[in-house]
């Protein structure tokens, strides 16, 4: 028996190892590429066209939230006939999910097509002279629709299959190919619609080669038969919740940028998107990464005990803390320096404004490790109302403060719903709901971990200033010494904690794996 359990424990880390890594791969490739790309757009095209991309780009996210939460609500119904080999069950749910994806893409299409008109209306002062506002915006909706109307949906059988690697590396190689296309369209023609028209040919790209992989990889699973009224009042229920959910993440993602768009300008909306590319590469690689574990996560949601999970639950709360109170020592300490390279003095913010981002940062991602288990557990409903409150509180905040302090403001809105809403709020629901315990232990590890950041990071800023070298290199020692300088005190200072213990274990069947 314990022989079976450990191939069990095995064949999880084994995916959730896979998937990981093809996630960080296809994250990194997202990172590196586009940052690139915006840089040539500063250079060739200027600092408005840099603006009218983070724009667009937020205003599909809000149009995207039709898709409701849709996929996750039919990934977890995966989840147990997957573990049950249940292929009939399997294939009723996806075709119910394509029959979702459809309506949900004709609802984009619709009313997009009705914001038509509002598009100017979202841009306070000048954009380019040779850009068609109306037309760009058509490109990048099409870019948004086109995936609903062809087959993403076999992404969730990917997703529930503990496989999503497939779809990151191939994600990642067709990406690629595109990314390097628009980087010779730019400097080449300097023209930004032809730049933009690659979006829309890599999706379709992206939906066909996936939907031949899916195909051939798992031919038993089709589009066929129909999910029980019990089944799909299920998901409707969990549906119904998230629809709050993704509400409020998605505003609370891309609000900012177009209340700085309608308000202070393109201008200060590239100045803040540079700033803010940084924290989203980062928690970009946080979200992939948890993403990546949530499936092999909810498969032992299912086979473990309670007790078992919530001990992998505080030790992944350890890893999480770490990885984030690292990345938020090294932001402070070179994030101004990286910008000054990068854009240029002309578009550097204040320091106290770099101190908001690394709040604003820590605040999002270290809810990490509560919401992946959440969306593990299918627990949505849990906490329904909370997304609602967040939602309000931070647009009442957004336009009432961006008037007054700016960009200060913007910023402070959403920390504020970080910190004293969704944080809270979530973790009562998980601890409640799931573990049927109090969140006490929970809260004395945050703040034991927060205080040991915030000590690691005065300390290490502390050591970054002394260095007094400019340029490139300046860039290149901090890092060295943020790679190192915290990281061997954190070891020092929690070596003898549980989750620290995990690490070494999990890092030698990691090793050992390897080396077989």
């Amino acid at each position: 028996m314990k022989r079976v359990i450990t191939r069990m424990n095995d064949g999880r880390l084994k995916n959730s190892v896979r998937n990981v890594l093809g996630a960080l791969i296809n994250k990194a490739t997202a990172i590196v590429f586009p940052f690139v790309i915006r840089t040539i757009i500063l250079y060739y095209l200027g600092t408005e066209y840099a603006g009218l991309s983070s724009l667009f780009t937020s205003v599909l996210q809000i149009l995207s939230l039709s898709e409701l939460g849709i996929g996750s609500a039919i990934v977890f119904s995966m989840y147990k006939p997957v573990a049950e080999g249940n292929n009939a069950e399997i294939n009723a749910l996806l075709k119910l999910y394509r029959k979702f994806y459809y309506i949900i893409g004709v609802t984009i299409l619709f009313v997009g097509i009705i914001l038509i008109p509002m598009i100017p209306r979202l841009i306070n002062g000048t954009y380019p002279n040779d850009i068609n506002l109306y037309a760009l915006y058509l490109i990048y909706l099409s870019n948004t629709v086109l995936s609903y109307f062809l087959f993403a949906y076999k992404t969730s059988i990917l997703n529930a299959f503990q496989r999503s690697d497939i779809e990151s590396n191939l994600t990642t190689l067709i990406n690629t190919g595109m990314y390097i296309f628009q980087i010779i369209t730019l400097i080449a023609f300097r023209n930004y619609y032809l730049y933009i028209i690659w979006l829309p040919i890599a999706t379709i790209v992206i939906n066909i080669v996936r939907s031949r992989i899916v195909n051939k990889q798992y031919p038993a699973i089709r589009c066929d038969g129909e999910v029980s009224q019990e089944v799909k009042h299920d998901i409707f229920k969990r549906v119904g919740a998230l629809i709050g959910h993704q509400l409020s993440g998605t505003v609370n993602c891309s609000l900012d940028n177009i209340v700085v768009s309608a308000f202070l300008g393109l201008k200060v909306v590239a100045q803040y998107g540079n700033y803010y590319y940084v924290v989203s590469a980062l928690s970009g690689v946080m979200q992939v990464t948890f993403n990546a574990l949530t499936a092999s996560i909810g498969n032992s949601l299912i086979k473990e005990s309670k007790e078992k999970n919530l001990s992998d639950f505080y030790d992944l709360q350890y890893i999480n803390s770490w990885i984030v109170g690292w990345m938020c020592i090294t932001m402070l300490c070179i994030y101004q320096d990286f910008m000054k390279l990068w854009a240029g003095v002309k578009l550097l913010f204040t320091f106290d404004i770099v101190v908001l981002f690394v709040i604003y940062f820590y605040s999002w991602q270290i809810r990490r490790t509560v919401l992946t288990y959440k969306n593990a557990c299918g627990m949505w409903w849990a906490d329904k109302v909370k997304p609602y409150v967040s939602v309000i509180t931070n647009l009442v905040l957004n336009f009432s403060l961006v008037q007054v302090c700016g960009i200060y403001g913007v910023m402070l809105s959403t920390i504020v719903c970080y910190i004293f809403i969704e944080a809270p709020w979530e973790t009562h629901a998980l601890f409640k709901e799931y573990f049927k315990q109090r969140t006490s232990k929970y809260w004395k590890n945050e703040l034991m971990y927060t205080l040991l950041t915030i000590i690691l990071m005065v300390m290490t800023f502390g050591v970054c200033e002394c260095i007094k070298i400019n340029g490139i290199m300046s860039v290149f020692v901090k890092c060295l010494i943020c790679v190192i300088f915290p990281n061997i005190l954190w070891i020092i200072c929690t070596f003898k904690l549980n989750g620290f213990k995990r690490v070494q274990i999990v890092v030698k069947r990691i090793v050992k794996r390897g080396n077989n």
